[in-house]
């Protein structure tokens, strides 16, 4: 996979959040004026590229408007990327021209500063160079070690000390067998302690002495490791820690699990310290050169089968109110003859089915139900002793047979109550079952 679409596929969640809401603001809008530059400066200081730096960009936008004479709002993107293209200015990649080179790591914990030493030398030694890191973060449980995982991975040396050393001390020492082992780079680890800004800055201020002493007349870097996903809070650790340290480059770490990818034109633009790498992966070949011109062609960039899509269901689902109009017309009146046929075809079958049942109060059903109670009775006597679990549903079905002998008696009409006496007989026999048990 080559550098630009490693740099496009990192900075996918902040192209679908920052370009595609600016595209969809400026979609809303048929004419330039004053209120489309304040929804435009809203959504820029929304998606984390600074107060300041959108005001710039859209008072550069007013500007090249007027000069050029446009009317479209849809023409907005290209100017908006030309401008920034501009901010971003000329690439600085890393000094390593003397020998030994030194390279000094600053941030706060957290950001990758250890991650980022160990894809550094990971790289370095791919390119030929030897490399030897000094473990000074020497206050962080367990940060030698992390240190020393890495170094063992990427093949670098690694000078330490014990935990709780002076790290002023350790950068001495790493120094000076750099300049003895024949090294090519030098890459300091420092502690990250923003919370303690006065001995954070006594610290640094005391390592970089020992830097320029040791290693006078070596190229040096000091290189800022911020964290994307803290947005606008990565420019904020950026003026502080430039209050303490002469930071030459930005170190900027996951920048492709945010959609604040934005800060990167905010610190070129406010701060004036070029960002050197990017971190654009998990994997070790994720830290990348920065290369303005690629950031901003994977920023802007357009994916022409992703718009075409939503612009199809866009209007396929604008078009959809009208089809279910159309389609239920017709089926509609089919329904309705339908239903009339149905009705007009069982009407008749409907009428006997109600005289059938109309005559299930005749008398003559009640002898049939009283015979079916009689051997339902009979059925109970033969049952043995120990199956009282079966005779017990039998009782039920008898009472029940006996209840409904009763009703349909009694909604019989004046034949069947001139036979109630004769059926009498027959219905003492339900209650003889009932004496027999007792």
């Amino acid at each position: 996979m080559g550098i630009f679409q490693k740099i496009r596929d990192g900075l996918k969640k902040t192209r679908d959040s920052l370009m595609k809401g600016l595209r969809r603001m400026l979609g809303t809008f048929t004419k330039i004026d004053e209120e489309l530059f304040e929804q435009l400066e809203e959504t820029m200081i929304m998606g984390d590229m600074g107060a300041e730096t959108a005001v710039q960009i859209c008072d550069e936008l007013r500007g090249l408007v007027k000069e050029r004479g446009i009317t479209d709002p849809n023409d907005i993107m290209g100017l908006i990327q030309e401008i920034t293209s501009g901010m971003m200015g000329e690439d600085e990649g890393l000094d390593l021209s003397t020998k030994p080179s030194v390279v000094l790591v600053i941030g706060v914990n957290g950001a990758g500063k250890t991650t980022t030493i160990g894809k550094m030398c990971h790289q370095m030694k791919n390119d030929g160079k030897r490399v030897l890191v000094a473990a000074a973060d020497t206050f962080r449980a367990a940060a030698i070690d992390q240190l020393a995982v890495w170094t063992e991975r990427s093949g670098a040396e690694l000078v330490r000390h014990a935990e709780g050393s002076d790290p002023a001390a350790v950068v001495f020492d790493a120094i000076t067998a750099a300049k003895a082992r024949g090294c090519d780079v030098v890459i300091c680890d420092t502690a990250g302690r923003l919370h303690n800004k006065k001995n954070l800055m006594q610290e640094l201020a005391k390592i970089n002495r020992v830097i320029d002493r040791e290693a006078e007349g070596c190229a040096k870097e000091c290189l800022l490791v911020l964290d994307a996903t803290t947005g606008q809070n990565a420019v904020s650790q950026a003026r502080l820690f430039q209050e303490v340290a002469p930071i030459t480059g930005i170190v900027l770490t996951k920048l492709d699990g945010t959609a604040k990818g934005g800060i990167v034109i905010s610190i070129r633009n406010e701060l004036g310290i070029p960002v050197k790498l990017i971190g654009v992966g998990e994997g070790i070949d994720d830290l990348q050169p920065f290369e303005a011109k690629s950031f901003i062609d994977a920023l802007f960039d357009r994916d022409d089968t992703a718009e075409a899509a939503e612009s199809s269901a866009e209007s396929e689902e604008a078009a959809a109110p009208a089809e279910p109009e159309e389609v239920i017309e017709e089926p509609a009146e089919e329904t309705a003859e339908d239903i009339a046929e149905e009705i007009a075809e069982y009407a008749e079958p409907a009428a006997e089915t109600v005289q059938t049942a109309a005559s299930w109060t005749e008398p003559a059903f009640a002898e049939p139900v009283s015979e079916i109670a009689e051997t339902a009775e009979e059925a109970a006597e033969e049952q043995p002793e120990p199956q009282q679990e079966i005779a017990a549903p039998v009782t039920d079905t008898v009472t029940a047979a006996e209840q409904l002998a009763e009703e349909i008696a009694a909604a019989a009409e004046e034949p069947a109550e001139a036979s109630a006496e004769e059926e009498a007989p027959k219905k003492k026999g339900f209650f003889s079952f009932f004496r027999r048990k007792k």
